[in-house]
């Protein structure tokens, strides 16, 4: 028997279908920074995607990242982002992310989804180690699939969900609003503890994208963290932890007890601010100041 969504999962799902109307469309896609040159070409393309969407619905294979493929499929969030507005539609962070990592990193991808930072990530660091975390069974089956595409073998995937502890959580399987559920129905996944994953050496960059569950995420890193393995980490804050009854003041004091600094990255200009902490924001350590200023701000 299948397992049943939550409401909550079914009421995510029910809206993001809707997302990408005709209407709005021109709107997103001037606004875009990642389409400055070539706005027309993205309007074009996003039209015949939405009637791919409506009729064939065939997967496409869109050019990211200069050589990179990625295939994208019509009812993934991040494959209409992509075709809306490009690899570089999380604009701050597509460039912190692609500019910040060097050869011989390790980047750690907590959240991977269909693997459009793990396929750049891993290109970029070369020698050095990548390691993508996907409990969603589609999600991670289009990852691999991209990473085929591309001929990239390094990439060391992770098939379950993050938390303090090691075990097992209900699952909400909804593409880019996927996330563990407390007291759900849906599929179970195993859990495991970024502690248990993480190589041993220092990771240059956690991208961490759970939808809500960041704190738990960071309760399961406290060795790494404390042994300052974790200088730098990029994660998303849209109230969804909200869900689990966490505040933004706890996940934000956390991170604070541990030396940690909060900011925003501002890519146009260069520079890490204080305020607005929303969306998606930087913790960082002294060491990973330094390495911020060193590779992005300099």
């Amino acid at each position: 028997m299948r397992p049943s969504l939550s409401p909550l999962c079914l009421r995510g799902t029910t809206f993001f279908s809707s997302f990408g109307g005709f209407k709005t469309l021109p709107k997103r896609i001037w606004r875009a920074p990642g389409n400055r040159g070539r706005r027309v070409q993205v309007l074009l393309r996003s039209v015949l995607w939405l009637v791919n969407k409506k009729t064939l619905r065939g997967p496409w294979t869109l050019r990211v990242f200069g050589e990179l493929k990625l295939r994208c499929y019509p009812d993934s969030i991040i494959a209409l982002h992509v075709v809306q507005r490009g690899e570089f539609h999380d604009w701050d962070t597509a460039k912190f992310i692609t500019e910040f990592l060097r050869a011989g990193d390790r980047f750690v991808d907590a959240g991977a989804n269909i693997g459009l930072y793990t396929l750049p990530a891993s290109r970029i660091v070369k020698n050095g180690q990548v390691v993508a975390v996907e409990p969603s069974l589609r999600n991670r089956g289009r990852l691999e699939e991209n990473l085929r595409l591309n001929g990239i073998t390094s990439v060391k995937i992770e098939a379950c969900a993050l938390g303090e502890k090691a075990g097992e959580m209900a699952f909400c399987d909804a593409d880019a609003l996927a996330h563990v559920e407390l007291d759900g129905n849906g599929p179970r996944v195993p859990v495991r503890t970024l502690d248990s994953i993480l190589p041993e050496r220092e990771i240059s960059l956690l991208k961490v994208d759970v939808e809500g569950f960041e704190l738990s995420v960071f309760q399961g890193a406290e060795n790494a963290m404390r042994a300052g393995r974790l200088p730098v980490i990029l994660f998303e804050m849209n109230h969804s932890h909200e869900r689990y009854g966490v505040t933004e003041a706890e996940i934000y004091g956390f991170l604070r007890e541990r030396g940690y600094q909060i900011a925003r990255y501002e890519h146009d200009a260069r520079q890490l601010v204080t305020h607005g902490l929303e969306g998606d924001v930087v913790a960082f350590t002294p060491r990973g100041e330094q390495l911020i200023h060193e590779r992005l701000l300099t």
